[in-house]
């Protein structure tokens, strides 16, 4: 971002009513731009979840300061747009999403664009994928009710469904491997958090692996069980032959998950392990927008 002290001055001169209104200096507008800027390996969709994430929907500005801020991504259309947004105050991430729906008209318009997304096998990539589909759900659900232009899109987007559209790219970007383990624990109706919260339990039990944490599951099956696996580990967990024998491998592994997530809480607990912290700083509550003080 080339640009001095004096050219910023110039640039809010002539936003400046009076001596008693409020404005961000040249140095807070820098932070703030590389706090926000994207990398240079970011995916767009990773980067609009991290300005999520960092508190881009608690931090106003108006159309001048957001100028100021210079190209925040690497996408030279999206910098068009957005350095061409006019408005009264609002906050960063409605004027990002409002450059974002003039970029990528839809979610299918991104599709074509910017797809397919990368392949993951470990389990914080797994959750990163789930987490930015949803954030592109969320940029293009439309509320019941049209929101005031400062208002950002509700539901949050942890809280949207995940569609089969959701599902279908989080698949076709999953190993082989681990495929037919998530058809059969992603149920209609989920949402983005319970997802989540699904593969957080999966790789808690062995069906994926955690990343950097070998071993952790040794007591649990591995990935894409066998119906002799299942059947087996069910019987030496104290399962009634008569209750399994006839059932079907989707539904063996529908009650290996649930017989397996409570196997694990209890020796988490004889083992005193940390309860894992909330994804993201949003889950801890939101934050309401502040003008500079």
């Amino acid at each position: 971002m080339t640009m001095n002290v004096t050219t910023a001055k110039r640039m809010l001169a002539p936003t400046q009513v009076g001596l008693g209104d409020d404005h961000y200096k040249y140095t807070e507008l820098l932070a703030i731009s590389q706090r926000f800027k994207q990398s240079p390996s970011e995916p767009m969709t990773a980067w609009i979840l991290r300005v999520y994430d960092q508190g881009g929907s608690a931090l106003a500005l108006t159309a001048p300061e957001l100028t100021l801020l210079g190209t925040l991504t690497g996408d030279a259309v999206f910098n068009y747009h957005c350095k061409g947004l006019q408005g009264s105050c609002q906050v960063l991430l409605a004027w990002l999403l409002q450059a974002w729906r003039q970029r990528w008209k839809s979610f299918l318009h991104f599709e074509g664009a910017e797809l397919p997304f990368r392949p993951w096998a470990a389990m914080e990539e797994g959750i990163q994928l789930v987490r930015e589909l949803g954030m592109l759900a969320w940029i293009y659900h439309e509320p019941a009710s049209a929101p005031a232009p400062e208002q950002l899109p509700r539901p949050a987007p942890e809280d949207l469904p995940f569609t089969h559209h959701l599902q279908r790219h989080l698949l076709m970007a999953a190993p082989p491997e681990l495929r037919v383990t998530l058809v059969s624990v992603l149920v209609k109706g989920m949402t983005v958090l319970e997802v989540v919260m699904q593969i957080r339990a999966i790789a808690d039990i062995g069906l994926l692996w955690r990343h950097n944490q070998p071993g952790r599951a040794k007591l649990m099956l591995g990935p894409n069980p066998t119906r002799k696996d299942l059947l087996g580990w069910l019987l030496s967990h104290g399962v009634p032959k008569e209750k399994v024998e006839k059932l079907p491998t989707k539904v063996l592994l529908e009650l290996y998950v649930k017989e397996a997530k409570g196997c694990h809480s209890h020796l988490a607990y004889m083992l005193g392990e940390e309860q894992p912290t909330p994804y993201s700083d949003q889950a801890c509550g939101e934050e309401q927008p502040m003008c500079p003080d």
